[in-house]
């Protein structure tokens, strides 16, 4: 890669970085695209030059979150513990990241949705969407194929399937059940600590292995 393309590169990943960090603290709607080429000194003719819709910079964004929670993901799968040990880090991991009393990275997936389908309009968007997505699929791949070798988890159950769909709808829950309200009568119920609390000891008992 020659110099130049090493710039262009460098500033594109600050025009999302910075991006990333405004859309959390203030919100998607909330920011406009000058805001953007403010914060990451760059001419907003420039920044539309990178990004010509700001639904192509959410989803970058995205990708960037998403890409480094893959990359937190697995670290806890390179420990040295059980494959069992790792999912249950892997789900305190989400529960912690619920935990924001502003509730940033919640309100931001929120927003996200609506943004979602235009994705493919973009091939480099949703090329670099479907990377971040298979980074993280790939990782858990590698967690259910642990399961197997070290005998922790359960030997009668496809743990490929198993520990990919709990970790895409409890990742999802969790930011979900954040944002939800309920009546006042049920609110001590269904909050969303004893939620995830119980969701992750059901997803835990099913997967242990009884050996």
């Amino acid at each position: 890669m020659s110099k130049r393309e090493q710039q262009k590169q460098q500033r594109r990943q600050k025009i999302i970085q910075m991006a990333k960090d405004l859309f959390l603290e203030q919100g998607v709607q909330n920011i406009q695209m000058q805001d953007v080429a403010t914060a990451a000194d760059v001419g907003i003719a420039t920044l539309f030059r990178y990004f010509p819709k700001k639904e192509y910079l959410v989803i970058a964004a995205t990708n960037a979150i998403t890409d480094e929670m893959a990359t937190d993901v697995g670290r806890i799968v390179e420990k040295t513990i059980s494959a069992y040990e790792k999912i249950e880090q892997i789900l305190d991991y989400y529960i912690d990241g619920s935990k924001d009393p502003q509730l940033r990275l919640a309100k931001f997936f929120e927003s996200y949705h609506l943004y979602e389908k235009i994705a493919a309009e973009s091939p480099e968007q949703y090329a670099e969407y479907l990377v971040a997505r298979s980074k993280l699929s790939q990782i858990l791949l590698t967690l259910a194929e642990q399961g197997k070798q070290d005998g922790s988890l359960r030997p009668d159950v496809d743990l490929n399937v198993f520990i990919m769909t709990m970790v895409q709808n409890f990742s999802i829950f969790t930011f979900k059940s954040s944002l939800a309200t309920h009546d006042a009568t049920l609110s001590s119920l269904l909050s969303a600590d004893k939620q995830l609390a119980m969701m992750k000891d059901v997803f835990l008992r099913y997967i242990r292995s009884q050996q």
